[in-house]
């Protein structure tokens, strides 16, 4: 634990960030933390868990001199909280032997246009991650099929155990519902992925139909 460090909330909302912060790579090197903007009394003062993820804000990684930058299921593993946008996804596809055949990362956040009613529309940013080539990271047919066997499959198991009480019962209730709240968020990602790669690939190759 680190006093006051650790007091603070995670963001990688720009519009919300108010701080940068540098995490020492050895054992009594000091914390680093600076306001990037000016910070109003009695705002909220925030950090990045994971500064330097695939999605961050600035594109050429200005400043992203840090070891923190897994995604959004590392912060869920790692804290236990389901973070807001934009959420940067990393998930590796294993084959039927438990190698690793590839991995699709994308960048999840909300539409950004000032139409009322696109605020909850949720798009992919970029797949990959910011210093990779996009064209290379969309994902092809293979992961696709991938995709969707993992969101049916996950629709299945939310049908089976959300109704087992005495498994409610097991866990405690904000275990029990941040479970779900981070399954309910791997299904919506990983199903705008599927739609935001074929409309990816229409643009690249021309639809198919």
């Amino acid at each position: 634990m680190v006093p006051f460090y650790d007091m603070h909330n995670h963001s990688n909302d720009p519009k919300k960030l108010n701080t940068i912060s540098w995490k020492p790579e050895k054992e009594g090197e000091d914390f680093t933390l600076h306001a990037i903007r000016d910070i109003v009394p009695g705002e909220q003062i925030l950090i990045s868990y994971n500064r330097c993820h695939g999605c961050w804000f600035d594109t050429k990684y200005k400043d992203c001199e840090t070891r923190s930058f897994g995604g959004t299921d590392h912060l869920f593993n790692q804290f236990g909280f389901v973070e807001d946008y934009p959420q940067f996804w990393i998930l590796p596809q294993f084959e039927d032997n438990g190698k690793l055949f590839d991995e699709v990362l994308f960048c999840l956040d909300r539409h950004d246009d000032d139409d009322d009613d696109d605020e909850d529309q949720l798009v992919v940013r970029r797949f990959g991650e910011n210093r990779s080539h996009e064209p290379d990271e969309i994902p092809v047919e293979e992961n696709l099929i991938w995709l969707r066997e993992h969101v049916m499959r996950l629709q299945e198991l939310e049908g089976t155990l959300k109704n087992d009480g005495e498994l409610k019962k097991s866990m405690p209730s904000y275990e029990w519902e941040t479970s779900w709240q981070y399954h309910t968020a791997l299904v919506t990602a990983m199903s705008t992925a599927i739609d935001a790669a074929k409309e990816a690939a229409e643009d690249m190759f021309g639809s198919q139909d």
